[in-house]
Protein backbone atom coordinates (compact mmCIF):
# COMPACT_ATOMS: atom_id res chain seq x y z
CA UNK A 1 0.00 0.00 0.00
CA UNK A 2 2.84 2.10 0.52
CA UNK A 3 4.47 1.92 -2.67
CA UNK A 4 0.50 3.05 -4.04
CA UNK A 5 0.35 6.24 -2.08
CA UNK A 6 3.96 6.94 -3.17
CA UNK A 7 2.97 6.36 -6.56
CA UNK A 8 -0.11 8.52 -6.00
CA UNK A 9 2.05 11.90 -4.84
CA UNK A 10 4.56 11.34 -7.56
CA UNK A 11 2.34 11.06 -10.28
CA UNK A 12 0.12 13.81 -8.94
CA UNK A 13 3.47 16.76 -8.54
CA UNK A 14 4.47 15.00 -12.46
CA UNK A 15 1.30 16.16 -13.84
CA UNK A 16 1.70 19.64 -12.11
CA UNK A 17 5.24 19.89 -12.60
CA UNK A 18 5.12 19.17 -17.07
CA UNK A 19 2.50 22.22 -16.72
CA UNK A 20 4.77 24.10 -15.59
CA UNK A 21 7.74 22.96 -18.17
CA UNK A 22 5.40 24.83 -20.98
CA UNK A 23 6.62 28.03 -19.15
CA UNK A 24 10.12 27.93 -20.82
CA UNK A 25 9.62 25.57 -23.50
CA UNK A 26 7.59 23.73 -26.20
CA UNK A 27 6.26 20.52 -26.07
CA UNK A 28 9.35 18.55 -28.02
CA UNK A 29 11.21 20.21 -25.38
CA UNK A 30 9.01 19.28 -23.06
CA UNK A 31 8.91 15.85 -24.44
CA UNK A 32 12.34 14.89 -24.40
CA UNK A 33 13.97 16.17 -21.70
CA UNK A 34 11.15 14.24 -19.72
CA UNK A 35 11.98 11.05 -21.72
CA UNK A 36 15.63 11.26 -21.07
CA UNK A 37 15.40 11.58 -17.90
CA UNK A 38 13.12 8.87 -17.41
CA UNK A 39 15.42 7.07 -19.46
CA UNK A 40 18.50 7.83 -17.09
CA UNK A 41 16.06 6.53 -14.30
CA UNK A 42 15.31 3.35 -15.89
CA UNK A 43 19.10 2.74 -16.82
CA UNK A 44 20.26 3.64 -13.25
CA UNK A 45 17.95 1.30 -11.61
CA UNK A 46 18.39 -1.37 -14.17
CA UNK A 47 22.42 -1.50 -13.14
CA UNK A 48 21.54 -0.81 -9.70
CA UNK A 49 19.14 -3.91 -9.57
CA UNK A 50 22.05 -5.53 -11.20
CA UNK A 51 19.76 -7.32 -13.79
CA UNK A 52 19.95 -9.04 -17.14
CA UNK A 53 17.93 -9.08 -20.33
CA UNK A 54 16.01 -12.28 -21.22
CA UNK A 55 15.09 -12.18 -25.04
CA UNK A 56 11.52 -13.78 -24.90
CA UNK A 57 8.01 -12.99 -25.03
CA UNK A 58 7.91 -11.29 -22.25
CA UNK A 59 10.30 -9.17 -22.82
CA UNK A 60 8.25 -8.30 -26.38
CA UNK A 61 5.48 -7.85 -24.55
CA UNK A 62 7.04 -5.03 -22.31
CA UNK A 63 8.68 -3.47 -25.51
CA UNK A 64 5.47 -2.92 -27.16
CA UNK A 65 3.69 -1.70 -23.73
CA UNK A 66 7.15 0.78 -23.34
CA UNK A 67 6.22 2.24 -27.19
CA UNK A 68 2.69 2.58 -26.17
CA UNK A 69 3.15 4.28 -22.93
CA UNK A 70 5.67 6.70 -25.08
CA UNK A 71 3.06 7.74 -27.56
CA UNK A 72 0.43 7.84 -25.02
CA UNK A 73 2.84 10.02 -23.39
CA UNK A 74 3.20 12.42 -26.36
CA UNK A 75 -0.92 12.82 -26.80
CA UNK A 76 -0.43 13.59 -23.11
CA UNK A 77 1.95 16.00 -23.20
CA UNK A 78 0.63 17.98 -26.31
CA UNK A 79 -2.96 17.64 -24.65
CA UNK A 80 -1.48 20.16 -21.42
CA UNK A 81 0.26 21.81 -24.49
CA UNK A 82 -3.64 23.12 -24.93
CA UNK A 83 -5.79 22.30 -22.28
CA UNK A 84 -6.11 22.79 -18.69
CA UNK A 85 -3.94 20.59 -16.13
CA UNK A 86 -6.75 21.04 -13.79
CA UNK A 87 -9.23 18.35 -16.88
CA UNK A 88 -6.37 17.18 -18.67
CA UNK A 89 -4.73 14.51 -15.69
CA UNK A 90 -8.48 13.86 -14.47
CA UNK A 91 -9.61 13.15 -18.09
CA UNK A 92 -6.31 11.37 -19.17
CA UNK A 93 -6.32 9.51 -15.50
CA UNK A 94 -9.43 7.11 -16.68
CA UNK A 95 -7.04 4.99 -18.55
CA UNK A 96 -7.49 2.34 -15.95
CA UNK A 97 -11.21 1.77 -17.08
CA UNK A 98 -9.96 1.58 -20.81
CA UNK A 99 -7.89 -1.41 -19.71
CA UNK A 100 -10.24 -3.35 -17.90
CA UNK A 101 -12.66 -3.43 -20.67
CA UNK A 102 -10.05 -4.02 -23.23
CA UNK A 103 -9.05 -7.16 -20.53
CA UNK A 104 -12.36 -8.40 -20.70
CA UNK A 105 -12.91 -8.21 -24.42
CA UNK A 106 -9.31 -9.51 -25.05
CA UNK A 107 -8.19 -11.55 -21.90
CA UNK A 108 -11.13 -12.92 -20.66
CA UNK A 109 -11.51 -11.63 -17.44
CA UNK A 110 -14.72 -11.32 -15.14
CA UNK A 111 -16.10 -7.38 -14.80
CA UNK A 112 -18.30 -7.73 -11.24
CA UNK A 113 -21.29 -5.72 -11.08
CA UNK A 114 -19.86 -3.11 -8.96
CA UNK A 115 -16.48 -2.84 -11.39
CA UNK A 116 -19.45 -2.08 -14.13
CA UNK A 117 -20.96 0.76 -11.80
CA UNK A 118 -17.22 1.89 -11.76
CA UNK A 119 -16.86 1.95 -15.70
CA UNK A 120 -19.67 3.93 -16.11
CA UNK A 121 -19.16 6.14 -13.23
CA UNK A 122 -15.86 6.60 -15.09
CA UNK A 123 -17.63 7.54 -18.35
CA UNK A 124 -19.96 10.14 -16.65
CA UNK A 125 -16.73 11.95 -14.91
CA UNK A 126 -15.10 11.94 -18.41
CA UNK A 127 -17.73 13.52 -20.05
CA UNK A 128 -18.42 15.78 -16.54
CA UNK A 129 -14.96 17.20 -17.12
CA UNK A 130 -15.08 17.44 -20.83
CA UNK A 131 -18.29 20.23 -20.41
Amino acid sequence: MAYSILCLITWGLWGVVLKYAYQGGNWLQTYFASAITSFILAVSVFIAAKGSLNLGRSLYFAMIAGLLGGVGYIFFIKALETGKASIVIPLTALYPAVTAVIAFILLGEHIKPTQAVGLALALVAAVLLSL
